[in-house]
């Protein structure tokens, strides 16, 4: 079963062994939206740095793609249970995404998991060269401002499997905020893999 990218591209060849599940069953299952868990663990401690596991420049905060270090994540609780809820209101906003993903309550009911791991950002700003001193003794000089900015990132597994994605977002104005850029990169994945991701919904008691 070969998940795809955005693009496109194939990510991985994952092998899906459904053990006890009959043809017929199956075919019902294919009709089945995604089932979705929105995950909020609260092990993560509060205005923890996290270790996001992307690589540097992968996703630079503007205008901090300018830094010369990498940006730095937190969690923190309050925000992450607020974003949680905003990005499942997001996830059943149009029709297209109410037939393409069933939210759920429980992990155990789930095929996609999608975890909030990160919901800020801080980074540096260096700005233009500067010179300091006086007429010959001018030497040119940096500054560095540090910047704090709402962001998410939200990383998808599935069930049973090791694959792994994130997706990120930030704040750009009053209709552009995380959760909506997340649920929009979300809904494009799933559309792209419904048909192998909707095999991986469990069955119902």
């Amino acid at each position: 079963m070969r998940f795809k990218s955005l693009s496109g591209c194939t990510i991985a060849v994952l092998g899906l062994l459904l053990l006890g599940v009959t043809s017929s069953a199956a075919q019902n299952r294919e009709t089945d939206r995604v089932r979705v868990f929105v995950q909020v663990s609260e092990e993560r401690p509060e205005d923890a740095v996290v270790d996001a596991n992307l690589p540097p420049g992968q996703w630079q905060l503007e205008p901090m793609s300018f830094g010369t270090e990498g940006n730095t994540y937190f969690f923190d609780l309050k925000q992450a249970q607020y974003l949680g809820q905003q990005l499942s209101k997001q996830l059943q906003r149009t029709n297209s995404r109410k037939e393409l993903i069933e939210l759920v309550e429980t992990r155990e009911e789930a095929a996609v998991y999608l975890e909030i791991v990160a919901t800020k950002v801080e980074g540096n700003i260096q700005g233009a060269g500067v010179f300091g001193g006086d007429g010959t003794n001018a030497a040119p000089s940096t500054n560095t401002t540090k910047m704090v900015g709402d962001a998410l990132i939200v990383r998808l597994t599935m069930r049973g499997q090791v694959f792994t994605t994130d997706f990120t977002g930030q704040k750009l104005d009053a209709l552009r905020t995380p959760e909506v850029q997340v649920a929009r990169e979300v809904e494009r994945f799933l559309e792209v893999n419904a048909e192998g991701i909707r095999t991986l919904n469990p069955p119902r008691h």
